[in-house]
């Protein structure tokens, strides 16, 4: 569990997100691969909260009307109080898994309506603060294994311990 611990504690590669550009993730050679990821900003906390969800509903491929899956920054962010700030990360504002990590990157910049993810492309007021996916790959940590699903959750609850509690992620 140490080596595991002092693995999630290493270098994750960091990737500037443009959420102007919605080939960015591929440009930047995010691989397609499992693995952890965070993702980081500067925006403050109150321009977080200020957020409203872009939008409430869309209509499918095949014409049916649909609650969009996106995050809601604003009502994520609003959880957070002073008493209990020692827990939360509002720099390292979301970290998870993904079977693909490119995936996983556009997911939370350009999604689908229906996708979990931040949107954060849809989001005009964020713009002007940095964004950055942070990435390590699970073959970087056991390059034999092909069962990783395991290890891809224990190792998100672990940097998670070690970090603070994402102030965007799901509690």
């Amino acid at each position: 569990m140490d080596a595991f611990k002092e693995f999630l504690s290493g270098e994750f590669k960091p990737v500037q997100i443009d959420l102007e550009n919605p080939n960015w993730h591929t440009e930047a050679d995010i691989p397609s691969k499992p693995g952890w990821y965070y993702i980081t900003t500067t925006a403050p906390l109150s321009v977080l909260q200020r957020q409203t969800l872009w939008q409430t509903e869309y209509t499918r491929a095949d014409g049916e009307t649909a609650k969009v899956r996106n995050y809601d920054i604003a009502k994520r962010s609003l959880r957070f109080t002073e008493e209990f700030a020692r827990f939360w990360n509002t720099t390292r504002v979301y970290s998870g898994i993904g079977k693909s990590l490119q995936a996983r990157a556009r997911e939370h910049t350009f999604p689908d309506p229906g996708t979990a993810g931040l949107a954060l492309a849809y989001y005009p007021d964020l713009y002007e603060y940095d964004w950055v996916f942070n990435y390590r790959r699970f073959d970087e940590y056991h390059p034999t294994s092909n069962n990783h699903g395991v290890h891809l959750l224990l190792g998100e609850q672990i940097w998670r311990e070690m970090n603070g509690w994402p102030l965007l992620c799901a509690g």
